[in-house]
């Protein structure tokens, strides 16, 4: 009776571990990644097509933390890089979703939308591409404009870290 539940733990045991290694499951963008020896990155200031000024300083700056805490790659100047990698803020929305009366909102989404791609500087080819990598979070809504303002920015701070992540995860997924 032991030896045959044995048996039938280490075949569940097994068949599990084949299923989650055959799940399929990739990170989205596209391209190869970095190629083996690459190791020093430019991350130039990310352009903002929004009509939010200073998107692009908590984009970047989150992007540089993300590579410098995160991987062996060096962030360093355009100068001495060995790839290049780039993005353009391209949308920004702030959608009410939750309202206290018909015309209050107490609680906003916001949405920001980039296009990121690493260049080699060697031959000019995408190494890794998101044109439409989105992410959201939402943030309360005060009557004290100061407040609103500050969840809002923290939002935004917020936004800029969790893209960063996924930009450098996405990025190194091939290793």
């Amino acid at each position: 009776m032991i030896r045959s539940l044995r048996t039938a733990f280490v075949a569940v045991s097994a068949l599990g571990v084949l299923i989650l290694a055959g799940c399929g499951y990739q990170f989205s963008g596209t391209g190869p990644g970095p190629k083996p020896g690459l190791d020093r990155l430019a991350i130039p200031m990310f352009e903002n097509l929004t009509g939010q000024p200073g998107l692009e300083s908590y984009f970047t700056t989150a992007l540089r933390r993300e590579f410098n805490a995160r991987s062996r790659m060096k962030v360093v100047p355009k100068s001495e890089a060995q790839m290049i990698l780039q993005g353009r803020i391209t949308r920004l929305t702030a959608l009410d979703v939750a309202h206290r009366t018909a015309d209050e909102t107490i609680e906003s989404r916001l949405t920001v939308t980039l296009d990121v791609r690493c260049t080699s500087v060697a031959d000019g080819s995408i190494l890794w591409q998101d044109s439409s990598l989105s992410y959201f979070q939402e943030y309360l809504q005060n009557d004290a404009s100061n407040t609103s303002s500050e969840d809002r920015r923290r939002a935004l701070e917020y936004v800029a870290r969790e893209v960063a992540m996924r930009i450098h995860d996405r990025f190194l997924s091939g290793f």
